[in-house]
């Protein structure tokens, strides 16, 4: 019975309170303005932040470095993330998390909502995305010390150009996959160190060609260039590869051979899968929103839990 009562309630109270307008629109119409880059920065930055919409739940600790501490009370996934913050040229607040969302980046226009320290998260659409808290410091105790840095090599463009691993050039990077090709204006190291306007921005980097491992690689090695390789490789051969929690959002992968390919869990929203050979391919739990699989071989593929919304071509 409480499972019933508990939801009319809250439509009665959302109907009925007066409570935040549901559009940014509305937001605008009663007079209220999003806040600017420095003023997003100053209320986040070093501060805390509790996330409500309808089914999603959260605290999350924005550190001044730009990394996220995060802790859910309700999600259907992993009840802790970690991930990153920064302020784009448009004015809004981005969070990128690990494993929530699929990883992906999302950024909301932010405006005052009623109530001290309230505000309201909108996404590109207008549409509200969350009501917002904000409190000093990390009150709910989120902050986690940062794991040692570990030297890692990474073979890519070594492998392109033929030479061995002992040949690759060791670095250390904290974004070693290449993320959207689109040129965007972040501002927060600008903000932190009160340079003029957004100067710091963020490039993808080429797309990567198609490469075998050399046999000194490691496995690590091995499935981080595959995956690496895996977002621009039409017509490659990658049976079997183990792709799981890969971010191949808007990957191409025409006429590629995925049969009996790990995907689990991966991220192909918007992914070109067109005569693909994905038989026997693991898709569990994978993003496939808007991805295309016209003419692909799709036998017995698993689909258990895959967000298939707007995909074309499936049967």
């Amino acid at each position: 019975m409480s499972r019933v009562i508990l939801p009319f309630f809250l439509f009665c109270t959302l109907l009925f309170t007066g409570c935040a307008p549901v559009t940014q629109n509305q937001m605008a119409a009663k007079g209220s303005t999003p806040l600017t880059a420095k003023q997003i920065f100053d209320m986040v930055s070093g501060n805390s932040m509790h996330l409500e919409s309808v089914d999603f739940n959260a605290n999350i600790y924005l550190q001044p470095d730009g990394s996220i501490s995060a802790s859910g009370e309700s999600l259907t996934a992993d009840d802790t993330d970690k991930g990153g913050w920064d302020i784009n040229g448009a004015n809004q607040l981005c969070l990128k998390f690990k494993v929530w969302y699929y990883g992906e980046m999302k950024c909301y226009s932010v405006y005052p909502d009623a109530g001290k320290n309230a505000y309201a998260l909108f996404n590109d659409k207008g549409a509200l995305a969350y009501n917002a808290k904000v409190s000093s410091g990390d009150s709910a105790h989120l902050y986690k010390s940062p794991e040692p840095t570990k030297k890692t090599t990474y073979l890519r463009e070594s492998l392109a150009s033929g030479q061995t691993s002992a040949q690759a050039s060791s670095t250390n990077s904290s974004r070693p996959e290449a993320e959207s090709a689109a040129k965007t204006t972040y501002l927060r190291q600008s903000l932190t160190s009160s340079q003029p306007a957004a100067i710091q921005q963020q490039t993808s980097s080429p797309s990567e060609p198609t490469v075998i491992a050399s046999p000194g690689a490691s496995d690590d090695e091995i499935e981080h260039t595959v995956k690496s390789m895996a977002k621009n490789c039409p017509g490659c051969n990658l049976e079997k590869s183990d792709l799981r929690q890969a971010d191949l959002v808007g990957a191409n992968l025409q006429g590629a051979n995925l049969k009996g390919a790990d995907l689990s869990r991966a991220n192909l929203r918007r992914a070109n899968l067109k005569k693909a050979d994905l038989t026997n391919a693991d898709f569990t739990g994978a993003n496939l929103i808007q991805a295309d699989f016209t003419g692909a071989k799709t036998e017995n593929m698993i689909l258990t839990n895959a967000h298939t919304e707007g995909a074309k071509g499936l049967k």
